[in-house]
């Protein structure tokens, strides 16, 4: 294994080969406040990687994302954390973040659960030898089809649940801002067996860390409980860092978006039934048509990083940024977007969870005939 201090630098290097040029990361040797801490930690608990510093010129976006990845993610709780990470890998595979599948893979290698690693890599599914932990990955994987058969039954227990929808949110987030701000992995394809491997065996250490749960909520402000995510009030380190993470997003947003355009796309996001929509991009045209200019624009930016983040291109942050949009809007923009399409998926899980959960109550409260 390298050095950690090469590895480290390496690590952050490699990952933010592919950003874009809207976005300039900060390194740990310029930053401060925040930033810094963000990065710190990031480094001693995880890895600095471009997802992360993409989110520079907003810390506490930045914290935010740091936050809700450790806690929910990273911590070993009801779920163990190479299995949300395995999660990530496949949610990546059906969202197309190819930046975000291959760096989950190697995490998922990382952890030593070769087999795994090797049927995500590879679309064999079947290959997985864990019965449960193949259905888990499909139950992750038919999550962002609203009425997916397999959502009503998930292969979860209660106690289970929120984590499962919490590492939904994470990493629907995450696809969703890596293709934002990133132009597909780094890692070429002709070499992507052997380096996802290779990138494994450099992440075992931090993937066997068992990481203290809460120990990054401070970099957040706190906030009161929202019933928005009341499927996770039996679960108080999932709930409060959502709480938290999705309280410092609708704060920073209120900055870089019109109350008439915010409306507008949550009203949208009610009725969005997932999948995928065609590529011709002609769908989101027709769904901002009623708002004009600038808007407009970012949001048909924002609808496309909440429903199709694949479709977004540079032509697409362009439009938004011709009308003298910062960088720290355009971080704004995306959080946004990113969480409430997150948000919507884990929602919707929820819902067929819970019309199973209580009709199977139902049934079993009826009274039975004896003959």
């Amino acid at each position: 294994m390298l050095p950690a201090k090469l590895r480290n630098s390496l690590f952050d290097k490699i990952s933010g080969v592919t950003m874009r040029k809207f976005f300039h990361p900060s390194t740990l040797t310029e930053a401060n406040g925040l930033t810094r801490e963000v990065l710190l930690q990031s480094q001693r608990d995880f890895f600095i990687n471009g997802t992360i510093t993409s989110h520079a010129a907003c810390p506490p976006l930045m914290a935010g994302l740091w936050v809700g990845g450790r806690e929910i993610v990273l911590t070993n709780q009801h779920l163990p954390a190479w299995l949300k990470k395995a999660m990530g890998a496949a949610l990546s595979e059906v969202n197309n973040c190819p930046y975000c599948e291959d760096f989950l893979i190697s995490l998922t290698h990382g952890a030593k659960k070769n087999n795994v690693a090797n049927a995500l890599r590879q679309n064999e599914m079947e290959s997985i030898d864990d019965e449960l932990t193949l259905k888990r990955l499909e139950w992750t994987k038919a999550s962002i089809n609203r009425n997916a058969a397999e959502l009503r039954d998930a292969p979860f227990s209660p106690e289970e649940m929120p984590e499962a929808l919490g590492t939904l949110i994470v990493f629907n987030y995450t696809n969703k801002i890596s293709d934002f701000t990133m132009k597909g992995s780094p890692v070429p394809s002709s070499l992507r067996s052997g380096a996802l491997r290779l990138f494994g065996m450099e992440l075992e250490e931090s993937s066997a860390l068992d990481l203290e749960h809460g120990a990054s909520l401070y970099m957040l402000p706190k906030a009161e409980l929202t019933e928005e995510f009341h499927w996770a009030a039996s679960n108080p380190l999932v709930m409060d860092t959502l709480s938290h993470w999705n309280h410092v997003i609708e704060e920073e947003i209120t900055q870089a978006l019109s109350e008439e355009a915010h409306h507008m796309i949550k009203e949208n996001l009610n009725t969005w039934q997932g999948g995928q929509p065609p590529l011709s991009r002609r769908w989101v045209e027709e769904e901002v048509k009623d708002l004009q200019g600038k808007e407009r624009d970012k949001a048909r930016l924002v609808l496309l990083i909440a429903k199709a983040s694949y479709q977004v291109d540079d032509g697409i942050i362009e439009r938004v940024t011709q009308h003298g949009v910062s960088e720290a809007d355009l971080v704004r923009l995306g959080a946004w977007g990113a969480i409430m399409g997150a948000k919507t998926v884990a929602n919707w899980c929820w819902e067929a969870y819970e019309f199973k959960s209580a009709h199977r109550d139902s049934f079993l409260k009826k009274p039975r005939l004896v003959g």
